[in-house]
């Protein structure tokens, strides 16, 4: 993840203390500098918490961070996931299942759709072959072709996904 990936999984509240370190690496590599973002980007992921809260805080003020809003967070968070999904850093369904239940729960994304679930952030199509995955596991007889098919409908989907969520993002990312 980049470094405003990550702030949008901290906004949505999935950005443990642990992984703070993690947050700073990606800001230096980002070309983010301060003292505080080197001194966090040093710390250890056993450090004490309250110091590596310490640090993210003064690192977010010493480089007047605009923390983003919840809406922006979750699809920051999305966008994170669906990069290390396409990386092969992390399976399709774990990932998508992430995107759902975690970035997607920042906001209330739902309530936006039209026509379909998730369609104003253009999700509809990766949910509807989620869903369909599931649906296939309840099945008597799975059919492990389909599948296989579906997660692989899946990957082009998020594949399609990615332009339209950078344009959505561009200003920040």
């Amino acid at each position: 993840m980049n470094f405003n990936q990550y702030l949008g999984k901290y906004v949505c509240g999935y950005l443990s203390e642990m992984e703070y370190p993690e947050l700073a690496i990606a800001g230096l590599l980002d070309g983010y500098d301060s003292k505080y973002l080197g001194i966090l980007a040093a710390m250890k992921r056993t450090d004490e918490i309250s110091e590596l809260r310490k640090y993210l805080k003064w690192t977010i003020e010493e480089l007047n961070i605009e923390i983003p809003a919840k809406r922006e967070a979750g699809l920051l968070y999305s966008s994170g996931i669906m990069d290390e999904i396409l990386d092969d850093k992390k399976d399709i369904i774990k990932g998508v299942s992430e995107i759902k239940s975690n970035a997607f729960s920042c906001y209330d994304f739902y309530s936006e759709s039209d026509k379909f679930c998730y369609d104003s952030v253009g999700f509809e199509n990766i949910y509807g072959l989620f869903v369909e995955y599931y649906d296939s596991l309840d099945k008597l007889n799975v059919d492990k072709k389909h599948l296989e098919n579906t997660k692989n409908e899946m990957l082009a989907e998020l594949k399609k996904w990615k332009p339209k969520l950078k344009n959505v993002l561009q200003h920040r990312v």
